[in-house]
């Protein structure tokens, strides 16, 4: 059980090719051994026909020469039936008579030799009624099969190297490549799929029609996956960050620039009026606009830090952006305050209309970003205490 469940672990191991190889070698094997076999039976029995029909030729040709010797005396009778030692598969040869002389060549008893052996008999061939007995040796009928059987074996095996080689040279040709290419593509793909070209079409058949079938499917995975992404770093109302991806890239940028990095909380003044008066369905309507507003007033590329700008939840947004002081911060606080109360959002024939209390804090040394975040958010209070609409920065 244990030698069958190991021998089941290997082939899982082997590639495709080795594992068809594995299989036709084992079925070539056991074709052949049994076709060899039931060849050797075939053969032994046409050595056996050979070796009858010969003899049979050769005693009705000898017929009247061995007449004539037996009728001048045993000496020439015993030289006469030497004549068929020509036949290598003749161990020994009698004449049967009903005299009770026998002639034998060799003149021992035919018993007494040991091979192994089996008897033909030719009767009626001499005058008076007289056979000859022949032992035909079956060790050479056998050595005749087994040197068949041998020329047999080396062409097997010449066909079956020949086959390996072959078939490997083949493969590699038309399948090994082209599945190879794929697997190496695949791999490559499944690291980053949103950086990857398509996989290159290899031929017109199977495997053509395999790799379009695989671009089709890993176009689709592509945009399934952006979407994803996308989904997964962004508000689903505003379009910008959401709070987590927000706070991530927020990490990186204050440990990559630990100093010059300020934060701006945008708390939007009395949206809950806004719910109550129009609906939730106007609000989330400012929402958006809001949002879209924060981040098209923001630097997102140039030679300067881009600026993070994100939804932190509900009506409060948040900035991280770099500036030369708290001035400039504020400056850039004041810009934003003002571009909120400028725009009225028209909703069908309702032009509604909002504004920002925004807090403004400056990394310190040694500070995390929740530290931060909560100065910025102190900062966004005490301008919501000191009448709303305004900019205030953290002590």
């Amino acid at each position: 059980m244990i030698g069958h469940e190991a021998s089941i672990l290997i082939l899982m191991r082997l590639g495709i090719f080795l594992k068809f190889v594995l299989y036709f070698v084992l079925l070539a094997v056991g074709l052949g051994a049994g076709g060899l076999l039931m060849y050797k039976n075939y053969r032994a029995d046409h050595y056996e026909g050979v070796a009858s029909a010969q003899l049979a030729t050769a005693v009705v040709g000898s017929a009247t020469i061995l007449d004539q010797a037996i009728s001048r005396g045993e000496k020439e009778a015993r030289e006469a039936l030497s004549l068929f030692s020509m036949f290598p598969f003749v161990l020994c040869v009698e004449i049967q008579s009903s005299q009770e002389t026998d002639l034998r060549w060799p003149p021992l008893p035919c018993e007494i030799v040991k091979e192994e052996k089996y008897p033909l008999h030719y009767g009626n061939i001499l005058s008076g009624g007289g056979g000859l007995l022949f032992y035909v040796s079956s060790e050479w009928i056998q050595e005749q099969v087994d040197r068949e059987l041998y020329i047999g074996f080396i062409a097997l095996a010449v066909f079956l190297l020949l086959f390996v080689v072959g078939s490997g040279l083949l493969f590699q040709r038309v399948v090994g490549h082209p599945v190879g290419y794929l697997i190496r593509s695949l791999r490559s793909i499944s690291q980053d799929l949103t950086k990857q070209e398509l996989i290159r079409k290899l031929t017109e058949d199977e495997i053509g029609e395999l790799t379009d079938a695989l671009n089709g499917l890993l176009q689709r995975i592509r945009t399934y996956q952006a979407e994803l992404v996308r989904l997964a770093n962004t508000d689903g109302l505003t379009g910008i960050f959401n709070r987590r991806t927000f706070f991530e890239k927020g990490e990186e940028l204050i440990e990559s620039h630990p100093q010059g990095i300020y934060f701006l909380l945008i708390d939007l003044d009395y949206f809950k009026t806004i719910n109550d008066t129009y609906g939730h369905a106007v609000g989330d309507v400012v929402l958006e606009k809001v949002g879209g507003l924060l981040q098209g007033s923001m630097r997102t590329s140039g030679t300067r830090l881009p600026d993070i700008v994100g939804r932190l939840g509900g009506e409060e947004f948040g900035i991280l952006m770099s500036a030369n002081d708290m001035d400039d911060a504020v400056s850039v606080a004041e810009r934003l305050r003002q571009t909120i109360e400028s725009t009225q959002i028209e909703i069908g024939d309702v032009l509604v209309s909002t504004t920002g209390s925004i807090g403004v804090a400056r990394t310190v040394a040694g500070e995390s970003l929740d530290d931060l975040y909560q100065r910025a958010d102190k900062a966004c209070y005490l301008a919501k205490d000191n009448g709303r609409n305004r900019v205030e920065a953290a002590g």
